[in-house]
């Protein structure tokens, strides 16, 4: 795997090992100049600790006067140092276009940055005129891109790409556009690189009908996109059934109203398409077989022989960036409008076609919380946060003080007696050994007097409980839930209390990563905090290297980097290439090995990545914000200090087969 960001280069260089799956203010809707943030190249932004060295000059130090001031980040990469010269050691970087406070108003020292250094109000130095620029007032310096947003799921919103599409350096021309997307302009033949015959050839009469209408509606430079995909549907057939037909004229309608903002004539369903196209959720479970995209393993899959990153490449003196394949992700800055078209901004500067682009949110699910912590972080804006047990009244103590032990016989249910789970109270107080259901094509089971079980309804996707009893039958085992109801323990996995690794101190903070079951828990010391379903690497051959599997290192680490974000791609023998934008709440343990949201399936439970430990965006979140060391406030990533150790991540057991 390869890491783009690129934020320290001994990450780079071992990202072969894991893939995924291991002046104004914002609010303008007007092109602003592409380069108002200085941002370096895709793929190099590590060169902005390689330029010339700052002179070292003395320079006299001005009389302090003044506030302290606001800092801008005004490169995309920004160090930040334990002390103020650019030897001291890096312990953290900002994003470009982040407003942080310095400590005083003049530079706290020149060593090696002709314009100074300033210490933050959170702690680091960092280097004015070379990476900030220190300013005063409320004015910003530069115009910035939307910041992310710490207490949402996803810091940023994120776009799938649902098919080719160039990635252009600024909003191209209407003519730049049709040479690089293939449409044609009025009164032009089509350019070289359009699809043969264009949209009638293509498609039929549906594609005459359509072109017919997105010229009428002014929108000829929309045609190739608007045509994605139902080309895809088509496969580029002669002709269309009837339904074919009704999507592709539905298509230009809809296309048309994106550009205009008013609802067309000829779309009388528009909104549900509109919907489909502005957002799309991940799907509660996922189909049997599934895969998700190029960001998994995919199991008994031939060497990919297509492009790759390279080759996608544009060339640096045009307009395109690079071009974009079907599964890659982008993170969203905002959209804008030229000739009648519609683009997206990304995080990373460029400008990709409006309709090629599919929002995602990722899935909703989230683990529990099973005691209460001081450094619990909040819920997102306008939710109510994780199943916890201290939402839950404390169960009544026994004589002895402790809890009362449940009774295996209480809950039974004698056959037909369909009235005493209703009339049980049962303690669903998140606690541990807890289950999640792996699929609602699972039953859940019923105990006869005579210990036989009966199978009834069926249980939802991800449903959770505390496990309160455990029953051998035969080559099977049961599992109990408080309301009486029972459950193969194949059809669940399971979060158990752990041992302490060795190394890891009663008050200690650590991640219990357990491959067996594909679950993780949070400790402090022995007492469990919060628990989770996750997805681990596969126990598949790399193609690339047959002595290896995807499978997730085990052993006993340390968190050694936590980015908010950090862009992940690479090429691989099986799927191609694939790239994710500012992939959320990264957190490395070992060479490319991290923990980190992973927003582009909901196959929790089972093992799909290529050794990364992927997260839902919530548990992500959760995680990253719990362990150490804390990000501070504005700040893009931080490393661990001997003051500020990384949080202890113990990855054991064997990887199921799925």
């Amino acid at each position: 795997m390869k890491h783009v960001a690129r934020t320290t280069h001994r990450w780079a260089l071992a990202l072969a090992v894991c893939a995924l799956g291991c002046g104004g203010e914002e609010g303008a809707e007007t092109v602003e100049p592409p380069g108002s943030v200085d941002r370096a190249p895709r793929g190099q932004e590590e060169t902005v600790e390689a330029e010339g060295p700052e002179s070292t000059e003395d320079e006299p130090e001005p009389e302090p006067q003044g506030p302290p001031k606001r800092i801008f980040a005004r490169r995309f990469v920004v160090p930040v140092r334990s002390e103020p010269n650019r030897e001291s050691d890096r312990i953290g970087y900002l994003r470009g276009g982040a407003v942080l406070m310095a400590t005083t108003a003049e530079p706290v020292g020149r060593e090696g940055c002709r314009g100074g250094w300033y210490e933050l109000t959170t702690g680091g130095f960092v280097c004015n005129r070379l990476h900030v620029t220190a300013f005063e007032g409320e004015r910003l310096p530069q115009v910035r891109g939307r910041q992310p947003r710490r207490q949402d799921p996803l810091p940023y919103e994120y776009g799938f790409i649902r098919r080719r599409v160039p990635m252009y350096r600024n909003v191209p021309s209407l003519e730049q556009a049709a040479e690089h997307e293939g449409f044609r302009l009025p009164g032009q033949e089509p350019p070289p690189s359009a699809m043969e015959g264009g949209m009638a050839a293509g498609m039929g009469e549906a594609g005459s009908m359509m072109e017919a209408a997105m010229v009428a509606a002014g929108m000829e430079g929309m045609a190739a996109t608007a045509m994605g995909a139902v080309m895809e549907a088509t496969a580029g057939g002669a002709g269309m059934s009837e339904g074919a037909m009704a999507a592709a004229m539905d298509g230009a309608s809809m296309v048309a109203a994106m550009a205009t903002d008013t609802p067309s004539p000829m779309a009388p369903g528009m909104g549900a398409s509109m919907e489909t196209v502005s957002a799309m959720r991940v799907d509660p479970e996922p189909a049997e077989g599934e895969t998700g995209t190029n960001l998994e393993t995919a199991e008994d899959a031939e060497p990919d022989a297509g492009p790759t990153l390279e080759s996608l490449q544009g060339d640096p003196d045009s307009i395109l960036s690079r071009w974009l394949m079907r599964g890659f992700f982008v993170s969203l800055d905002r959209d804008f409008r030229r000739d009648g078209r519609r683009y997206w901004r990304t995080q990373s500067n460029g400008f990709v076609p409006y309709p090629a682009v599919m929002k995602r949110t990722g899935s909703e699910f989230q683990g529990v919380q099973l005691a209460a912590t001081e450094d619990a972080p909040p819920p997102p804006e306008g939710e109510e946060g994780p199943l916890s047990a201290v939402d839950f009244p404390a169960p009544e103590a026994s004589a002895e003080g402790e809890a009362p032990a449940a009774d295996p016989e209480a809950t039974d249910v004698a056959e037909g007696d369909e009235d005493a789970e209703a009339e049980a109270e049962p303690d669903m107080r998140p606690r541990l050994p807890y289950a999640w259901n792996l699929s609602s094509r699972n039953h859940h089971y019923q105990r006869t007097e005579r210990g036989r079980f009966r199978r009834r309804g069926r249980v939802a996707y991800h449903e959770g409980f505390p496990v309160v009893e455990e029953v051998e039958d035969g080559r099977r085992t049961y599992l109990r839930s408080p309301d009486g109801r029972w459950f193969r323990d194949a059809d669940v996995r399971v979060a158990r209390q752990r041992e302490r690794p060795d190394g890891v101190g009663p008050e200690d903070k650590w991640i219990d990563v357990d491959l067996t079951n594909q679950v993780v828990v949070l400790y402090r010391g022995d007492t469990p905090i919060y628990a989770t379903l996750t997805s681990t690497g596969k126990p598949v051959r790399n193609p690339e290297n047959p002595e290896e599997t995807w499978e997730t290192l085990t052993g006993l680490f340390r968190v050694k980097s936590k980015h908010l974000t950090d862009t992940m791609d690479g090429d691989t023998a099986v799927d191609g290439p694939y790239s994710v934008d500012d992939v959320p709440y990264v957190m490395y343990f070992e060479l490319a090995y991290a923990l980190h949201s992973a927003f582009w399936h909901n196959g929790f439970g089972r093992p799909r990545s290529h050794g990364c430990v992927n997260l839902t965006p919530r548990d992500a979140r959760w995680v990253f914000e719990w362990a150490d060391p804390q990000l501070p406030e504005g700040w893009h990533s931080v490393y661990p200090t001997e003051e500020n150790p990384g949080t202890f991540i113990h990855v054991h057991g064997e990887t199921p087969r799925r």
